[in-house]
């Protein structure tokens, strides 16, 4: 790896950093301080997520700047999100800190995925990401362990601006990436035919994995009485697994191919979701998260499933309009998950994410395996 990879991972560690350390402390914030019921959360979640649906128009509008550039942009937006978020004071105040914040974590998405593609080989692309991955585990472990020494002595307001600091950081390290080689002259819009499994496969995961981010935490908090130094913890040793998992998964997906890594990626939300949904023991519930959390990693084979199939210069527009097609459901899903657990409890809720997850596994069948793959590239 050259010293811009490296340069890369110490923005994402950043950026990583600055987001678990808010995400540490969110839930117990919005429910100690602010009073937040089970549909506010869902309404502040939908919110944050539109900057996702909106990432293709986003993208086109932001084109023609230089990737490195763009991933200085998107640290000052969260920074400056975030420190919006740590003034609010009901739960209304909070939309607009959130929608900003938002649009920086989103935005860097595919500009962290586009960089890291255009400064690796193909074949060995699902290493890297992974231990991109393994980056933001260490950092979600650096974090947890600021909220939990910090959160006692600073309180809510005082970690979230921690927060800020990180990501201002972030903004620093990618000023140091400006020499980087990017792709100048890229179409702004790209929609093909044959990028259509991965737009499929990509609104699925972003279908059910925004009911398992906004009501896990939320219903151990809510429902199950945890306290923000348990999930610091839980936060900790989930990604504390992620820094051993990411890399392995994304080697994996170099050697067994895209198919296999969807499937299993697929396969194991049924099984947590329908924990979440009628588990009420704390210790197995901290174990489901942990496992899921593993499996998010199988990402990286939908980012190395369209290098393979995608010229260099649709990739970033392609992975903007994936990250859009992600959000076209997990925009209005918080809120409808808000109103499930509001009318018929959390279980149906998460009940939902198992249904959800099902349509994903069968999809995830479509994925051509690798010898596949690897003929049409000969």
């Amino acid at each position: 790896m050259n010293r811009y990879v490296y340069r890369l991972f110490a923005a994402h560690f950043f950026l990583s950093l600055s987001f678990y350390i808010w995400r540490g402390v969110l839930n117990n914030f919005l429910v100690e301080d602010l009073g937040a019921t089970g549909f506010d959360r869902g309404l502040m979640e939908s919110v944050r997520e539109v900057p996702g649906l909106l990432s293709v128009l986003l993208m086109a509008v932001l084109g023609a700047m230089a990737e490195p550039l763009l991933g200085f942009l998107c640290m000052m937006l969260l920074a400056g999100g975030t420190f919006m978020f740590s003034l609010s004071q009901d739960v209304t105040s909070t939309l607009l800190p959130l929608f900003v914040a938002s649009m920086g974590i989103h935005l860097w998405i595919p500009v962290r995925g586009s960089l890291l593609l255009s400064l690796t080989h193909r074949r060995s692309a699902g290493a890297v990401l992974g231990d991109a991955s393994a980056v933001a585990g260490i950092a979600a472990l650096a974090g947890s362990a600021l909220v939990y020494l910090s959160v006692g002595r600073a309180g809510y307001r005082g970690v979230l601006w921690e927060s800020v600091g990180a990501a201002l950081l972030g903004a620093l390290v990618m000023l140091g990436l400006m020499g980087v080689p990017t792709v100048r002259r890229r179409e702004r819009f790209v929609v093909r035919r044959r990028y259509s499994l991965f737009y499929l496969l990509t609104m699925l995961d972003g279908s059910r994995r925004q009911i398992f981010i906004t009501f896990a935490l939320f219903a151990l908090v809510k429902v199950h009485g945890a306290t923000a130094k348990e999930i610091a913890v839980l936060i900790a040793v989930s990604q504390a697994i992620n820094i051993f998992a990411q890399p392995l998964i994304g080697r994996s997906t170099d050697r067994f191919g895209e198919r296999a890594m969807l499937l299993l990626g697929t396969a194991v939300p049924i099984f947590v979701f329908t924990g979440y949904a009628f588990v009420h023991s704390k210790p197995v519930l901290f174990a489901l998260y942990c496992l899921d959390s593993a499996c998010l990693g199988t990402n990286i084979a939908r980012t190395t499933y369209l290098g393979k199939i995608a010229p260099r210069e649709h990739v970033l527009p392609s992975l903007s309009l994936g990250l859009t097609a992600n959000h076209i459901m997990a925009v209005p899903l918080p809120l409808v998950g808000g109103y499930l657990w509001g009318r018929f409890g959390y279980s149906v809720t998460f009940l939902a994410g198992a249904f959800l997850s099902t349509v994903a596994l069968v999809a995830a069948t479509f994925v051509p395996t690798k010898g596949e793959l690897e003929a049409k590239e000969a």
